[in-house]
């Protein structure tokens, strides 16, 4: 599914009407949509009324033509919660309304509200910006009753369809049908949670206009996984699946090595060996005897000296596919300098997760030297370092941020972990829509940067890999939280239900 930022869509809109796909046509074909759905959902929650409260912009002129539509079969109600629509399509489409009861008074759309069962908000759209009104906030209130079902049109009201964000008093919704193409903010929280099930109506938009956006955004599903994960051949053997090479741990975190050792070869690829302290090595002889050991020249602390680059380097030139470098190596000076030289020298792709990336925050700018792709795995925290700015301003536009540290480098790749993962080039992005608050753990990044170096090992283009690994770590996410609920369930646990999940897909 692809997905247009609010201005964007706009823009498309305005191109699509001077291409004679007119306003008016595109109201009525979304209005007429709105009214499929309704009629659908009506008679899922055998009601034969319906309340639409409308705002005075074009959102309302959608509902305007959805009550006309369903007014023959239903009893339809609809609350001007602003007064008499302002745009010139909106009121044609108000003026047109037949056998629909309207009202405009605050106490009779409050008891219209106490009255109805099934309400459809068609107050704000996707312009909306700053705060709700106390008096629609009010309203909303009302619907937030078990019995009450409310259903979004284009985004519910108080929503900002770019970066998920909403204003206190947003209502909850049990559907939201958005029109044209979905807005990224959907799928990014606190907004999803708000949105319920998200249908998409078209509204005769030309793909060819559609084609033309300049940084395309694209859902990442179960279909689209299965048509980037490659089938395994019968006849495969451990060299065919890559050697991957984890610098990963430390004496005081061993447990990040474990993690995305063990995520890697679950997810699919031939070898795996450690690069690490001596300890973090004898721990994983018992915990991982499928990982072959690296062991590192390490300074007092347990951490990697300026002498471990020799070894890794000339490991690396023994055949392997891909490197995994920071999950657990802690941060001093050493690494400071150590690792942005060694992005500089590796030929293979990389993968920089945790300490790897805080060791880049005050030289992002080797990237540009570098000679391979280099998938970063941040959070907002460390994604704000690497900006050097602050993770309120990251989360603000986690789609721009990604896209913004992507474009500054032609080889990078951009994981931004979190409600709604974005992973970004510098000309497109994904959103995944898998996982949950249950995965909000320590080690459980280390999971994923282990699951995407490890399917990186088996040939998988970067950007493709990234997709799959993302994709499958949050529905890995999900069947453990259905197992064994969000609060109880633990990064290993993801690991354990990885055979599951590739089974389901061979």
């Amino acid at each position: 599914m692809q997905l247009v930022a609010p201005l964007e869509m706009m823009k498309l809109e305005e191109q699509a009407n001077k291409q004679g796909v007119t306003y008016d046509m595109m109201m009525d074909t979304a209005g007429n949509g709105l009214a499929e759905h309704l009629i659908r959902i009506a008679g899922k929650y055998q009601v034969t009324s319906l309340l639409f409260l409308c705002g005075n912009g074009n959102n309302a002129g959608d509902c305007f033509v959805a009550a006309n539509r369903l007014s023959g079969q239903f009893s339809v109600t609809v609350g001007l919660v602003a007064g008499i629509p302002k745009t010139r399509t909106a009121y044609t489409k108000y003026r047109m309304m037949q056998n629909v009861n309207v009202i405009t008074e605050q106490a009779k759309i409050e008891e219209a509200i106490r009255k109805h069962t099934l309400i459809v908000d068609g107050v704000f759209g996707i312009g909306f910006r700053g705060e709700l009104t106390p008096a629609i906030q009010h309203l909303f209130s009302l619907i937030d009753e078990p019995e009450k079902h409310c259903i979004a049109v284009d985004i519910p009201s108080g929503g900002s369809g770019l970066n998920g964000s909403v204003a206190a008093g947003t209502p909850v919704c049990d559907e939201t049908i958005t029109f044209g193409a979905a807005k990224p903010g959907l799928f990014l929280s606190p907004l999803l949670e708000h949105c319920g099930k998200i249908r998409l109506v078209d509204i005769g938009i030309p793909q060819e206009i559609l084609n033309e956006l300049s940084f395309p955004v694209t859902i990442i599903d179960e279909e689209r996984v299965g048509e980037l994960l490659p089938k395994r051949p019968m006849s495969g053997h451990k060299g065919m699946f890559g050697r991957l090479l984890c610098v990963t741990g430390s004496r005081n975190m061993p447990g990040a090595a474990i993690l995305s050792a063990r995520a890697a070869l679950r997810s699919g690829v031939g070898t795996v060996c450690v690069a690490s302290e001596i300890n973090v090595c004898k721990i994983l002889v018992g915990n991982t005897p499928e990982c072959m050991l690296l062991p590192l020249p390490t300074d007092q602390d347990g951490k990697m000296s300026q002498l471990a680059a020799a070894p890794i380097l000339e490991y690396i030139k023994t055949g392997c596919a891909s490197v995994l470098i920071g999950c657990g190596i802690g941060q001093s000076d050493t690494l400071r300098h150590m690792i942005p030289t060694l992005i500089t020298q590796i030929e293979i792709p990389i993968i920089l997760d945790a300490d790897g990336l805080n060791a880049l925050a005050n030289s992002i700018d080797m990237l540009q030297k570098a000679k391979a792709p280099v998938i970063l795995t941040p959070h907002p925290a460390e994604m704000a370092r690497l900006l050097h700015t602050t993770t309120e301003e990251v989360q603000k536009d986690r789609i721009g941020a990604a896209k913004r540290l992507a474009a500054k480098f032609p080889k990078a790749i951009v994981v931004l972990k979190g409600a709604g993962t974005i992973i970004a080039q510098a000309d497109r992005a994904f959103i995944s829509t898998t996982g949950n608050s249950g995965m909000s753990k320590g080690g459980s990044g280390d999971v994923l940067a282990g699951m995407i170096a490890g399917l990186t090992a088996q040939g998988i283009p970067p950007l493709d890999a990234a997709q799959i690994g993302v994709f499958l770590h949050g529905l890995a996410g999900e069947r453990c939280a259905e197992d064994l609920s969000r609060r109880a369930m633990l990064p290993t646990d993801l690991i354990e239900h990885l055979p599951e999940i590739f089974a389901d897909y061979e």
